[in-house]
């Protein structure tokens, strides 16, 4: 009896094997794009959202009530594509202001953070308006205001 059975073996001068390796490389690199991708956006979906805290303030009768609750808003620019950085500004029919930006410093290295920085405002039960200005970086948090003990 005869074997009609043959034995293939690659090698590296087999087209069809070497067109194989091709193909398996450029979809291992389009899994590994769209893998980036999605990276990104839940970076960008993970960015600090704005956070309105509630304002109590006396109506003309006397009465404590929030403020934020009637608020509407004025203002709301918001840059955020998920790459490198960020920048959004808020502004609210009660008085409160926020704006913040952050980027991306030494990508790719050891000593890769964000660098935050931005300031908010708003009016205290007392009719004053607050201001915090601060910072956020691989130093940590820094804030400053008038209205804020400073360090000796």
């Amino acid at each position: 009896m005869q074997n009609n059975y043959q034995i293939y073996k690659f090698t590296e001068d087999d087209s069809s094997a070497h067109s194989w390796s091709n193909s398996h490389t450029r979809k291992l690199f389009k899994m590994k794009v769209v893998a980036l991708i999605f990276a990104f956006i839940a970076v960008a979906a993970a960015a600090p959202q704005l956070q309105v805290q509630p304002q109590a303030v006396r109506s003309s009768v006397g009465a404590v009530r929030d403020a934020s609750k009637d608020a509407v808003i004025l203002r709301y620019d918001n840059d955020n594509i998920g790459v490198d950085g960020y920048n959004y500004a808020v502004e609210t029919s009660d008085g409160q202001a926020r704006q913040e930006q952050g980027q991306l410093q030494n990508a790719g290295t050891d000593d890769e953070h964000l660098a935050v920085q931005g300031r908010y405002s708003y009016t205290g039960p007392d009719g004053i308006l607050y201001e915090v200005v601060y910072v956020a970086d691989k130093d940590g948090f820094r804030a400053t205001g008038a209205h804020l003990p400073v360090a000796p």
